[in-house]
């Protein structure tokens, strides 16, 4: 029986959380399709490995030194010895920076098609349907997958991750790395010290209608602080230097999937929603009711936000 094999993403020897993600999409994927579901972590040793298998019953755990850090031909030679050694159908991957970067290496190494930035699956007469956002997020196209095999790439907040269970197995894969073209020598933090707002459960967001770098600092910081989460911004907030760009939301920012997102003087652009739709609940606060984000908002509030936010901050205490 073939198989659909999530691909584990890492960071600093922490499992980000598009892998838990993609370990229920190939779950789901993999029962629709009457195959099989694993995961696969690509490292120096095998202690990720352990830990997600509490998340999907089988995980292959590719271990070699040339994997100590990511480069997009060690993970494409991962992939092919991963094929070697199990009947692969199918390969999940993260559509972040480092997956975006290996996923074609890694159709290319099976032979496999690929489609990118899927957010739904389905399956119909037989036939996996992939559905991926075009456009700038204005239209989804959904894609057939013709080929024996296929690679995709799942944006973050495409499926939400099950909750841990007992540990499942861990089976050890053999792989010969060959030359690799890239050789990682360091890494260096652009913004050390930043917080990484994608992992945040709650975020606060202010928009243009913060009006100013002052302005957002009295609203926007102290109700992410009370509420016990992080703080960001739209891109014009960010490109007026209001914020840090690692706090910017948006598609040339962070995707986030926090359970509480309030946007506050946030019109909605479609660049900006590309990067939080996958909230669980959206909270807008806008005095213009035609705002675009309230198009996508849980709960709209149509006010002025420098009344509806000190009201929020009273009730809190």
């Amino acid at each position: 029986m073939g198989k659909i094999i999530a691909i584990v993403e890492h960071k600093n020897g922490t499992i980000t959380e598009s892998s838990f993600e993609l370990c229920r999409a190939a779950k789901e994927i993999g029962a629709a399709m009457g195959c099989g579901a694993a995961a696969a972590v690509f490292s120096n040793d095998d202690s990720m490995a352990k830990e997600i298998s509490k998340y999907i019953g089988e995980v292959f755990s590719v271990v070699d030194a040339g994997l100590a850090s990511f480069t997009p031909e060690g993970y494409a030679q991962a992939v092919k010895a991963l094929a070697g050694a199990q009947d692969v159908k199918g390969v999940l991957i993260a559509h972040s920076y480092n997956g975006i970067d290996f996923a074609a290496k890694a159709a290319m190494a099976l032979g496999a098609g690929i489609v990118s930035n899927c957010n739904k699956a389905h399956v119909e007469g037989g036939v996996l349907i992939l559905t991926r956002n075009i456009y700038n997020g204005k239209i989804q196209e959904d894609k057939k997958v013709k080929t024996g095999k296929f690679v995709a790439t799942f944006e973050k907040g495409a499926y939400s991750p099950e909750a841990a269970g007992s540990a499942g197995t861990v089976v050890n894969v053999a792989v010969s790395m060959g030359d690799l073209k890239r050789k990682i020598i360091g890494i260096v933090e652009t913004m050390a010290g930043s917080i990484d707002i994608t992992q945040a459960k709650v975020i606060v967001t202010g928009g243009r209608g913060v009006k100013d770098g002052d302005k957002y600092k009295e609203m926007i910081i102290p109700l992410a602080k009370k509420l016990g989460g992080e703080y960001a911004a739209t891109r014009p907030v960010v490109d007026s230097g209001w914020v840090e760009p690692s706090r910017q939301v948006g598609q040339s920012g962070k995707t986030v999937t926090p359970d509480l997102y309030i946007a506050a003087g946030v019109s909605g652009s479609i660049q900006h929603i590309a990067g939080m739709k996958g909230s669980q609940c959206i909270v807008a606060i806008n005095k213009d009711p035609e705002a675009p984000i309230f198009n996508i908002a849980t709960y709209g509030i149509v006010g002025d936000l420098f009344e509806v936010i000190p009201a929020m901050m009273d009730k809190l205490g």
